[in-house]
């Protein structure tokens, strides 16, 4: 449930951003949320299986809170990047 509704925040984000770039707002809007989800998509089946087997063994409230909700920051993270990096080639 988290992960829509930061999936939702960075389409409404790249949807404002649009304008800035000279970009169709809508396709920019799912442009972002195509990178939020590859992003996520590539932290949960790349490093969250190996996060995982760490926290069956450690038991780490910290850890396990990591293995559940990473990929969320992560694919904030690089949705930010990609709209900054492309915004500032066209600026």
């Amino acid at each position: 449930m988290i992960g829509v509704i930061a999936a939702t925040l960075v389409g409404l984000w790249f949807y404002n951003t649009a304008s800035r770039s000279g970009r169709p707002p809508v396709s920019w809007g799912v442009s972002g949320v195509v990178v939020y989800f590859l992003a996520a998509l590539l932290w949960s089946l790349i490093v969250t299986p190996a996060l995982k087997d760490s926290a069956i063994h450690n038991q780490s409230a910290m850890l396990i809170f990591i293995v559940r909700y990473a990929y969320i920051g992560v694919g904030l993270l690089v949705a930010g990047a990609v709209n900054a990096w492309l915004n500032k080639q066209t600026d």
